[in-house]
């Protein structure tokens, strides 16, 4: 069974090099920095630094391409360029606030941005990198070390499920300060973990993820390099015997990891495995193909891994918070930032499941996972916006169109690769080895296809005149998105007032009573959730009475006030928005001071049916005994606690000063310069367009 037809091959080319570069630099062969990466990548794992090293690689590779005379660039050179700028532009988004999102933040936010635009950066340095590397270093050496590291994700799957709590302290979280490992985001990255215990099938199971931060992650990278191990072994038939001993073992790991996004990758690839043989007339491979695939299914429904299979497919457990998620991240771009988007996530205000937002032992799935998380498309989508994601599939898709048509083993694998890739978007946070891997892969194709010495650039625009157009494009697209900005600036306001409210049971809870004629502690009333606190705040008696101390129309307080609350806490947050700042402030005390009269009317109103339950106990208790006296005393205690007691229903905090609703102006003035750049590069390009297919030497 192989991924191509045996008459594939790939085509070499003249090994014509430019003067400047040689088969080694400095002694080294010019493939060491990609061999280093991933020949080494196990110990990189366990010593931290493998979410690193390729930022570092990328200096010597970026040394390599300067010292060429001219570069070869791929056909979607350009569509990532301009992905890339758009990815910078998004810093100036860092100090805005998303619909929907936890306000604040800033300049905490730019450790992360700046890890996604490096890892950005290396993989576009990787790919024109791999595009011009000398043809002394053959594609069968390439295909060899991607194929290893599907080796090395085969063995960390069995690591994860051989020893799910093997995790060691790596050499740099020991360096680094405590506080910064402390972040869930920078000990993900340095703290070498070989699985992670969920409850996906409702009991505890282990979902590898070595050597990788996270499952996804293992999941995405073992798709994308089998394609390259296949393609080894159709390369190499003395290989095929092990290969084929490893796609077993491979198979274990896939079905325990319970990786849907990983499952679906394989189908596609044998999918497009049969059409490839169809298309190449090979009815052997054809009947191969099919063979094997049906074997392999009859073989994981028989084993134990069939019912694994199913349970998970029967567990679709976060198909509904990654839809509601979705919708929240697209709804916040759209209205909040749509052409630069927010540069990067943003935890989400509240949950889907309360609005205090936090995962609990009762409520694991309480806790929401930040917005422009969940799936790499929807990281664009948020931290680039609209522009951003036209400028990232352009890239993919170009990048597909170039191969599709899989004439060599090299066009076949960068096609599987990208088509794996595209798949796995919606629901893999793919940034990282992922879409290096890919790149890698787009090179090699490119290479392949572009002549071995890129031919004498065209002149380029004096860099003056660059300078001179984008520069005034930018300022003119500030200018033009401060004036719509202005315009259509709203004029309301919203004031916050937060409340601290005591416990329901804390109210009403009255200490002992007696089971059978014995002391023992009282059940505790039943809790009321903040959810049904703010359920309370926006009842009609509420904000009946509020409308009338404040003059806002009821209609207007239904629609104006927004209810949250910080995770497990007893306080309530409550904006409200009124058309003046006055009007804003006297609304948002009138709501609380109504809430909490109508909250002491509900809590008096449970007190007085407790009241009336325990009377009417103590009248029907009888006498003479001292196991009845001593009862008629507790259920007296208890009434006389109800009588007298008169715990703190709530109160007021903080009150805030009225603010303009929507008041960012940087949104409309950095969008509009973004915009304004874009239409002075595409200026520059229709004046004097310059070859897509060469670079000039820095």
């Amino acid at each position: 069974m192989t991924l191509v037809a045996p008459s594939m091959r790939v085509e070499r080319g003249p090994a014509v090099l430019s003067p400047s570069s040689s088969r080694r630099t400095g002694g080294w062969p010019a493939h060491w920095p990609l061999t280093v990466l991933v020949l080494g990548y196990p110990v990189w794992w366990l010593l931290g630094i493998d979410s690193l090293l390729p930022f570092v690689l990328a200096v010597p590779m970026w040394w390599q391409l300067r010292a060429r005379r001219r570069w070869r660039l791929p056909p979607a050179t350009g569509w990532w360029l301009l992905f890339v700028l758009w990815v910078a532009l998004g810093v100036t988004m860092l100090w805005v606030d998303a619909p929907g999102g936890v306000p604040g933040g800033g300049a905490s936010r730019l450790l992360v941005f700046g890890y996604r635009l490096a890892w950005y950066a290396a993989c576009g340095i990787v790919l024109l990198w791999v595009t011009n590397l000398d043809r002394s270093v053959t594609d069968r050496r390439l295909h060899a070390l991607l194929g290893y590291l599907f080796v090395v994700c085969v063995a960390g799957g069995l690591l994860g499920l051989a020893a799910p709590g093997f995790e060691v302290r790596s050499a740099v979280e020991l360096l680094l300060p405590r506080g910064l490992t402390s972040n869930e985001f920078v000990s993900s990255l340095v703290h070498p973990q070989a699985a992670d215990v969920q409850t996906v099938l409702g009991r505890p199971e282990a979902r590898p993820k070595a050597p990788f931060p996270f499952t996804n992650t293992w999941g995405s990278c073992l798709s994308i390099t089998l394609v390259f191990f296949v393609v080894l072994l159709a390369q190499h038939k003395r290989w095929r015997g092990p290969g084929a001993v490893v796609l077993v073992l491979a198979a274990i790991p896939v079905v325990y990891s319970l990786n849907r996004g990983l499952w679906a990758s394989i189908a596609l690839g044998v999918v497009g495995m049969t059409l490839l043989a169809v298309r190449r007339g090979s009815r052997a491979a054809v009947l191969g193909v099919i063979a094997g695939t049906v074997l392999g299914v009859v073989l994981l429904l028989a084993s134990p891994l069939g019912t694994l299979y199913q349970d998970r497919l029967d567990h679709q457990h976060s198909n509904d918070r990654r839809a509601q998620l979705l919708e929240a991240t697209v709804g916040s771009v759209s209205t909040g930032s749509p052409v630069l988007g927010f540069g990067t996530t943003r935890d989400v205000e509240g949950s889907f499941a309360s609005i205090s937002g936090a995962a609990t032992p009762d409520c694991p799935a309480c806790g929401v996972p930040p917005l422009g998380t969940q799936g790499q498309l929807w990281l664009v989508v948020f931290s680039q916006g609209w522009p951003g994601l036209l400028f990232f599939l352009g890239f993919l898709f170009r990048s597909l169109a170039a191969v599709w048509r899989c004439r060599t083993a090299t066009q076949a694998a960068a096609s599987f690769a990208i088509a794996f890739f595209v798949l796995q978007l919606p629901i893999y946070d793919t940034l990282g080895l992922p879409l290096y891997v890919v790149m890698v892969a787009i090179g090699m194709a490119a290479r392949e296809q572009l002549p071995a010495r890129a031919p004498t650039p065209a002149p380029l625009t004096p860099t003056a005149v660059v300078v001179a157009v984008l520069a005034l494009a930018s300022v003119a697209g500030a200018v033009a998105g401060r004036a719509v900005g202005g315009a259509e600036r709203t004029t309301e306001y919203t004031s916050r007032v937060s409340v601290l409210i005591t416990p329901a049971p804390v109210y009403l809870d009255t200490g002992s009573t007696l089971d059978g004629g014995r002391l023992a502690a009282a059940p505790v009333p039943r809790e009321v959730t903040v959810d049904t606190e703010a359920a309370l705040l926006r009842s009609q008696p509420a904000l009946s009475q509020a409308a009338r101390a404040s003059g806002v129309p009821v209609a207007a307080l239904r629609t104006g006030v927004t209810v949250t609350a910080p995770p497990s806490s007893q306080v309530l947050d409550v904006d409200v928005r009124a058309p003046g700042a006055p009007q804003a402030e006297r609304a948002s005390a009138a709501v609380a001071t109504a809430y909490l009269d109508v909250r002491r009317s509900y809590l008096e109103r449970r007190r007085d049916e407790t009241l009336a339950a325990l009377r009417d106990q103590l009248r029907h208790l009888g006498t003479g005994s001292a196991r009845l006296t001593t009862a008629r005393e507790v259920l007296s205690s208890r009434i006389t606690y109800l009588l007298v007691s008169r715990p703190t229903i709530g109160r007021v905090i903080r009150h805030s000063d009225a603010v303009p609703v929507g008041s960012q102006p940087l949104v409309p003035v950095a969008s509009g310069a973004a915009l304004g750049l874009l239409l002075g590069i595409l200026l520059l390009r229709r004046i004097r367009p310059v070859p897509s297919t060469t670079r000039s030497r820095p």
